[in-house]
């Protein structure tokens, strides 16, 4: 195995680095990698659960975040003998058995993040530990600034979950160093700058410009890259997604090139969409701010500033505002096709959105609930995942919903409630009508974009034609 020292980032030490993918014999092609990847990792969005649960029970106390560091991580696993004998260094011509996980093997991630896991699950099932997320070795939480307890091994105080998950790696014999175990606000997790107090978290300035020029790098025309930059790519952006959620579209045809893909030297074009949807994230990424507020996610129907009911059909689209007592309706233009009804409900959901945001111009920062009764719809706009035909809504919807600082809430209404929106979908105004007799009705034009088209539209507003429609 060629193993080298690199520079550790931020610091005068250095790594040790293991290359198990060297070779035409290498030990990552000997690993069943659909039995070791895929595995979960607790990121900031798992952390600002906690932290606003922490604030909903104490609103009026001051937070700390901490983290805690394992020492040699991956190294302290020793590996199964058979797996041993493979792992030979050679140094000035004399062989070594190296007996321990590494930092270079496919499986190694997923064999130290199992057991970590373990650790956390003790701690916070069986020690006690309130809150509690796993980051690969980093270990974090938050906790009230004057909830502390005095750990004897270095002889000063830490947060009280903090000191549960130091003593049981002392217990275990995990271990760890004075230096990495830390706490205050704003303390820097997994790179990411977290204010317990503020409820925010901020991407560095300088890590905000790395992938602003890494971006850029990737969205030059006739690029070639090797799939390990692909999947290194693919790692630092879902790191920045901890700060800018909003981004995850970008991810989409992305992470559909690389389906399937293996330990392959190949350079893999990156294609058209792929450019388009990096170059629509710098857009967003040039007009926001680094700092996401988990304020605005911590919402709920009471606060809504708006309430909007969408529904679709192949034939025609229709969306309803209770309080304001209006409603519209559209075409579906040439696209008469039962299977795109998925698309068409989506759709919909875009143009209420867009809707929305018109009658809150004057408004910004609203926070706007749209019902649907489509499950698929719900999981795209909620995940901001979605295949192909359906990314360039979501993108249209994350400008929308920037542009006017909203809050977005997309929630499950059974078809049998959603009466008033199916009736608009299927021109049955009198039907609408029987159930809201004092209903306004005007016609909108949606989102004007073909499906099948494999480049990024120009988003067109709905027009609204003024008018009562008579039955």
């Amino acid at each position: 195995m060629p193993i080298y020292a690199v520079p550790k980032p931020n610091s005068l030490d250095f790594r040790l680095v293991t290359d198990q993918s060297y070779g035409k014999h290498s030990l990552n092609s000997m690993v069943k990698h659909e039995s070791v990847t895929g595995y979960p990792l607790d990121n900031l969005v798992h952390f600002g659960e906690m932290l606003l649960d922490l604030q909903r029970k104490k609103p009026d106390q001051v937070r700390v975040a901490w983290k805690s560091d394992i020492a040699e991580a991956y190294r302290i696993l020793p590996m199964h003998p058979l797996w041993q004998i493979k792992q030979i260094n050679t140094i000035e011509g004399k062989r070594y058995v190296d007996r321990c996980n590494t930092s270079g093997g496919s499986a190694s991630g997923a064999l130290f993040i199992a057991v970590n896991s373990l650790v956390a699950w003790i701690a916070k099932r069986i020690k006690g530990a309130s809150y509690l997320g796993n980051y690969v070795d980093d270990s974090s939480s938050c906790g009230l600034a004057d909830d502390t307890v005095f750990y004897e091994p270095y002889q000063r105080s830490f947060p009280r979950d903090q000191v549960i998950l130091l003593s049981l790696w002392d217990e275990l014999g995990i271990p760890h160093k004075e230096k990495k175990q830390v706490y205050g606000s704003p303390l820097t997790v997994i790179g990411i700058n977290v204010d317990a107090n503020n409820l925010s978290f901020t991407l560095p300035d300088e890590a905000k410009v790395r992938l602003m020029e890494e971006l850029k790098w990737w969205c030059r025309s006739g690029g070639k890259e090797r799939l390990r930059r692909w999947f290194q790519m693919g790692s630092w952006f879902n790191w920045a997604l901890n700060a800018y959620p909003l981004l995850q579209p970008a991810l989409n045809n992305f992470y559909l090139k690389l389906k399937g893909r293996r330990d392959s030297p190949a350079l893999i074009w990156v294609n058209k969409s792929i450019q388009d949807d990096f170059a629509w994230a710098m857009r967003i990424l040039e007009n926001s701010t680094a700092v996401l507020l988990l304020k605005s996610l911590s919402w709920g129907l009471k606060d809504a500033t708006l309430l909007i009911y969408c529904d679709a059909c192949p034939a025609r689209m229709g969306f309803w505002y209770p309080k304001m007592r209006i409603g519209f309706y559209s075409p579906t233009l040439a696209y008469q096709n039962p299977e795109l009804i998925l698309y068409f409900k989506a759709l919909c959901v875009l143009s209420a959105i867009y809707d929305a945001h018109h009658r809150s111009l004057h408004r910004s920062g609203g926070y706007l609930v749209v019902f649907t009764d489509n499950s698929n719809t719900v999981d795209i706009f909620n995940t901001l995942r979605a295949l192909p035909p359906y990314n360039n809504i979501l993108k249209a919807a994350v400008d929308i919903i920037t542009e006017g600082d909203h809050s977005l809430h997309v929630l499950h209404i059974p078809g049998v409630e959603n009466v008033v929106a199916d009736a608009l979908s299927r021109a049955d105004f009198q039907r609408a009508l029987n159930v809201i007799p004092n209903l306004k009705l005007s016609t909108f034009e949606p989102w004007n974009w073909d499906p099948k088209a494999s480049s990024s539209p120009t988003f067109q507003p709905p027009q609204r034609t003024l008018g009562v429609v008579k039955c």
